[in-house]
């Protein structure tokens, strides 16, 4: 069950890539060819070339998402995430619209290879992206010994909301230190480097 929603989940990625490359290699890729058969070598033309060529490069990365979603990145960041994922969306106790936690796990619910083990959770804070002093983006990242995951709490209307997604992490979570600071970085460093050494 967990080993299908994280495949299934990797081909959706894949095939938004493919959609992507698509649109990039269509819009830029016919701009720029356009242009250079009218002789129009300038730097925007080169510019929307070399866009037209990372359009390519998305469409031959998601087309290989699709053929072997067990090579991703995810999947090989992370060896064990298949057993992992076995376990916890086997076993869950807990689910909203935001995370979901099993006996010795939490995810996001947007996102079953984020599967990470309570213990492994060492720090949590949010992440806002502002444009003109505006809110844009709102994300809550969980860095983990296998890598950082984010969820997207931007269309969150009510702080609480946000606060309780926050004390998921702080009551089931024992190594997770909460909020953005510089010691809270140290101390993620600090984990992450016994983690790997215990690991070894």
């Amino acid at each position: 069950m967990g080993k299908e929603l994280i495949i299934k989940d990797l081909v959706k990625k894949a095939k938004i890539m493919i959609a992507a490359g698509v649109l990039i290699l269509l819009i830029l890729g016919s701009y720029s060819l356009l242009e250079i058969i009218k002789g129009n070598y300038s730097s925007l033309v080169l510019l929307c070339a070399l866009g037209a060529v990372i359009g390519i490069v998305c469409i031959v990365i998601g087309i290989m998402g699709i053929i072997s979603p067990e090579k991703s990145f995810a999947v090989r960041s992370n060896p064990e995430i298949f057993d992992m994922a076995e376990e916890h969306f086997s076993n869950i106790r807990f689910k909203n619209d935001y995370v979901v936690l099993s006996d010795r796990m939490i995810s996001a619910a947007s996102d079953p290879a984020s599967v990470s083990y309570m213990d492994e959770v060492f720090w949590v804070y949010v992440e806002k992206q502002k444009t003109n002093l505006v809110t844009t983006g709102k994300e809550l990242i969980f860095d983990t010994a296998r890598g950082i995951h984010r969820i997207n709490i931007i269309s969150i209307a009510m702080e609480d909301v946000e606060n309780n997604i926050i004390r998921y992490f702080a009551e089931h979570c024992p190594n997770a230190a909460i909020g953005y600071s510089a010691d809270n970085m140290v101390y993620r460093d600090k984990m992450k480097a016994q983690w790997k050494q215990s690991h070894k």
